[in-house]
């Protein structure tokens, strides 16, 4: 008896902690999702002025590692010079739901991120790691329920 309840309580904690594993892949981004975006960057291309700029991002991906994002940037020096700006790009996941990302908008070099998905899904956390004169973080979140 004693025997048989230890197996117990051990499977159970073992199946517990199971569930709280996450393992991501390309598929545990999928829908919109809305971002905040904060950090400097050059105040034109080419520039070595450099200017604060905080904006607003909706990006879908669509599971498979394409994604297309429409984003509202707003600059101290340039201002807001492209209202709903169109892009496109690529990402890729790791199993610990960490990942890159590529963002291309025409007018603007394609920038390099460095990503951690959070919360199963839920939560996207960047930041650009090139060009180099980009210091630029953001923080998305899903607007869309969760696919199953």
């Amino acid at each position: 008896m004693k025997i048989t309840l230890t197996v117990l309580l051990l499977t159970a904690t073992a199946l517990w902690g199971q569930d709280n594993v996450t393992t991501c892949t390309n598929a545990t981004l999928q829908g919109d999702y809305g971002f905040t975006v904060t950090g400097t960057r050059p105040s034109a291309p080419g520039a070595t002025t450099i200017e604060t700029v905080v904006g607003v991002a909706m990006t879908t991906f669509d599971g498979n590692g394409n994604l297309t994002q429409t984003d509202n940037i707003h600059g101290s020096i340039s201002g807001y010079t492209a209202p709903d700006r169109q892009g496109t790009g690529t990402y890729s996941l790791n199993p610990d739901c960490s990942g890159t990302m590529q963002v291309s908008s025409p007018g603007s070099p394609t920038l390099t991120l460095r990503i951690v998905v959070v919360d199963r899904g839920s939560e996207v956390r960047t930041a650009v790691v090139a060009p180099a004169p980009v210091m630029v973080t953001s923080n998305g979140r899903r607007t869309t329920p969760r696919i199953p």
